[in-house]
């Protein structure tokens, strides 16, 4: 483990605690009007380079908690493409 590993594990763990909230209101609502298309692919991009680093240099706290997040977005994603006449509707 790399120095200081733990503290990007703690860090991810947080994060995806706290994306799990949203995670939980799409999954009950499938409202992502919120969410702009640049938001979620700029995030899955993020997410896929992160991922990549961790998974190059064996940083576990890194590339775990990003292929987690890149399951929550891909599940956001997934509902934004399959509910946009909810979305369509919303704004008329």
């Amino acid at each position: 483990m790399g120095k200081y590993e733990g503290l990007v594990g703690v860090a991810g763990m947080l994060g995806l605690i706290s994306f799990s909230t949203l995670i939980q209101k799409i999954y009950d609502t499938h409202n992502t009007t919120s969410l702009p298309w640049t938001w979620v692919v700029a995030n899955i991009t993020a997410q896929i380079l992160s991922f990549s680093y961790g998974l190059i240099n064996g940083a576990y706290g890194i590339f775990i908690p990003n292929f987690i997040f890149l399951m929550g977005l891909s599940y956001i994603f997934y509902v934004k493409l399959t509910h946009k006449e909810k979305e369509d509707k919303n704004k008329k």
